[in-house]
């Protein structure tokens, strides 16, 4: 199972295990993960795990930014939607994530699939 740990200072201070298809994070209680943080927008961006087309049993994991006013980032590069890997670092704003997955699907990336 993947699960985000939120980080402060490099320090892992809480864990958010990634057990839904959409997780939705912001600062509104609504969001299943909520930042307290005014940079954090209402409905900041949501992370969406789907099957892999090509490779049964695994499943492909996105973050998409909701038109947040300070970004997503994933290893500080601003995105608008990209699939996550295993230690992959995420920034809401200005909270930091890291991303711990049991699987990781990096083999897409180099490898070629033949139909």
């Amino acid at each position: 199972m993947a699960e985000l740990q939120l980080l402060v200072d490099s320090v892992v201070v809480n864990t958010f295990p990634l057990n839904n298809n959409k997780i939705t994070i912001g600062r509104t209680k609504n969001n299943d993960i909520v930042i307290d943080e005014e940079a954090v927008s209402s409905e900041h961006a949501r992370i969406i795990m789907t099957p892999n087309e090509h490779m049964e049993g695994v499943i492909d994991i996105f973050i998409e930014d909701l038109n947040s006013t300070n970004g997503t980032f994933v290893n500080e590069e601003r995105v608008k939607r990209k699939q996550l890997h295993n230690s992959d670092y995420i920034r809401i704003a200005w909270t930091k994530f890291k991303l711990v997955s049991d699987q990781d699907t990096d083999i897409e990336e180099t490898s070629v699939i033949a139909h």
